[in-house]
């Protein structure tokens, strides 16, 4: 009884610590809400979404629902032990540069990574920098957010916005694009158009679809690729 009493109120100081650590570290506070929303929110896109840590090894740090599935398998993209792996090594080189390209962009600005079979494009990761904290006494500070998009869900994807909405498949392109990049000025950039012609083909889309936003035709091609 009495090693029960004393230990009693050593786990109360105890409690008492942890609390008041967390109470002097606000910081910390908002940061795992933030983490667990952003967790949360990426566990609903149908879209395979990893989050990756620039450590040396790169460490994942989370994967949304889609993304545990699909790259449980043998596919082109795999993970394996925290770590995305490839089945070609060629293609581990590629995304270790565009690593290195994210993170001197800098947040806001993707980076495009083709994943090429032979003369056959097979998919392509998209890769940015997420600013995650406001000093390094954070657990993470820099995250890495890679989206991978398969080459066959892309083609089902421009091909349903053609045959349910009539698009031009222009506009069903710029519509993709918009959802894969979140910025049309982004978009135009890696495609090569004028920013002119992409809004132009934006609002055709929007037109078709009965969407009255850039958010809403997002959601509906997110729709649209997870079916």
């Amino acid at each position: 009884m009495a090693d029960d009493g004393a230990k009693g109120p050593l786990a109360g100081r105890r409690a008492v610590e942890r609390r008041i650590r967390r109470e002097d570290r606000p910081e910390q506070l908002h940061w795992i809400a933030q983490a667990r929303c952003l967790a949360a929110t990426l566990d609903l896109l149908p879209q395979p979404i990893v989050l990756l840590v620039p450590a040396s090894p790169l460490q994942v740090w989370h994967a949304n629902a889609a993304a545990r599935r699909q790259l449980a398998g043998e596919g082109i993209v795999r993970m394996r032990d925290g770590r995305l792996s490839f089945a070609d090594r060629a293609h581990d080189d590629q995304l270790h540069a565009a690593v290195r390209q994210a993170r001197t962009a800098g947040p806001g600005l993707a980076q495009v990574v083709e994943l090429r079979q032979g003369e056959r494009l097979a998919a392509t990761l998209q890769l940015q920098s997420l600013d995650f904290g406001p000093g390094p006494g954070l657990p993470v500070s820099e995250v890495l957010m890679v989206e991978l998009h398969e080459k066959a869900s892309i083609e089902r994807g421009l091909q349903r916005l053609c045959d349910e909405y009539l698009m031009t498949r222009k506009e069903a392109e710029c519509a993709i694009g918009l959802y894969a990049m979140g910025s049309l000025d982004q978009f135009a950039r890696c495609a090569g158009k004028s920013i002119h012609t992409v809004r132009s083909q934006i609002k055709a889309a929007m037109h078709k679809t009965a969407t009255h936003n850039q958010a809403s035709l997002v959601a509906l091609v997110a729709a649209r690729l997870g079916d």
